[in-house]
């Protein structure tokens, strides 16, 4: 008898650090869970030691979030506010994948996060 097969991919998490103009962009990519989470804080704690004005999380790309992610986030906001940095997530709640919104969705944060909708930018 065998029995079905898995999907043993790592979904680890991985972060891409850029600049665009004034602002430190982390595009996230894969899961953001209790694997992985400190990671996510650890590069934020890095660019507000750094005195970074401004930080975006582009979460486009995350497959997966779970409590511990989103502590995560919420960690980073704080830190980001003790140093006077601005912090934003993007893309717009319609254009992040299906279950990293549903989390947002049923905590009540998709509303009081600081999403951006960069399609309106300049």
């Amino acid at each position: 008898m065998s029995s079905p097969a898995r999907d043993t991919t790592v979904h680890d998490l991985m972060i891409e650090a850029s600049m665009e103009r004034d602002r430190h962009r982390l595009a996230l990519t894969g899961e953001l869970d209790l694997a992985s989470s400190g990671n996510l804080v650890e590069a934020v704690s890095r660019l507000c030691a750094g005195e970074a004005k401004a930080i975006v999380l582009d979460i486009a790309e995350l497959d997966f979030i779970d409590s511990t992610g989103l502590r995560a986030i919420l960690s980073s906001r704080a830190m980001c506010a003790e140093t006077q940095c601005a912090l934003t997530l993007v893309p717009a709640p319609a254009r992040i994948k299906p279950q990293v919104r549903r989390l947002f969705q049923v905590t009540g944060l998709l509303d009081r996060l600081p999403f951006e909708d960069e399609s309106n930018r300049s």
